[in-house]
């Protein structure tokens, strides 16, 4: 079975791939077989649930099994670089939407962390249903491929926790950042301030790019 032919499968359903395919496809996809990823998760879920949401940290197991099932429902549109990183994303991803509909008349969602509101809050020029829109997945990503700065960019990667279906999600902690990349709180705090100009510099120049009519009728 050629590259060529795997690639076919980019961006498809799970149920869409044949069974005798799956396997070899998702290998494909992520570098790294289902087993090898599957373990991956299992073994990193109790750290996320035990950091992120610690009065669930007995269903680690759930959401390991629920964050395979996740990446498998709808393979990515191209193949992952750093296939451990895109699991721990969607562990992340996982455990907060679960704290989310667990304490959802506790608090409104998205508001966790008040990390610099002009770059987490942006007015997504492509939608017309309210203002306050928060870029979307596609261009918040886009943005932070545009860092030239590695722990600049490093940091704001690991700030942002993205969601599969293609909206912002939500943003770590100082903290939480500084445990992820073994760097000092006060690293993060500096990198995240100089970043912040260029990340909302980045993502004005996404959003004019996909809507280039905005910037004439601003």
């Amino acid at each position: 079975m050629t590259s060529g032919t795997v690639d076919r499968w980019l961006g498809a359903a799970w149920n869409e791939i044949p069974s005798a395919l799956r396997l070899a496809v998702v290998e494909h996809i992520f570098g790294a077989d289902l087993v090898t990823m599957s373990a991956y998760a299992a073994a990193k879920a109790r750290y996320v649930v035990e950091r992120v949401d610690p009065d669930m940290r007995s269903d680690f197991e759930d959401v390991a099994q629920d964050t395979m099932v996740a990446l498998t429902a709808t393979l990515p549109t191209e193949r992952i670089r750093h296939w451990k990183t895109h699991v721990l994303q969607q562990l992340q991803w996982q455990v907060l939407q679960n704290r989310r509909r667990r304490t959802a008349d506790k608090r409104h969602p998205g508001h966790r962390v008040d990390y610099e509101s002009t770059v987490l809050f942006v007015e997504d020029r492509t939608q017309a249903d309210g203002a306050d829109r928060l870029a979307d997945r596609t261009a918040l990503q886009g943005a932070l491929d545009a860092i030239p700065h590695s722990e600049i960019a490093a940091v704001l990667r690991a700030t942002f926790v993205l969601a599969p279906d293609g909206t912002y999600t939500d943003v770590q902690t100082t903290k939480e950042v500084a445990e992820d990349l073994d760097f000092s709180q006060e690293k993060v705090k500096r990198l995240r301030a100089t970043g912040t100009k260029m990340l909302r510099e980045a993502l004005r120049a996404q959003l004019d790019a996909r809507d280039p009519h905005t910037e004439e009728a601003s």
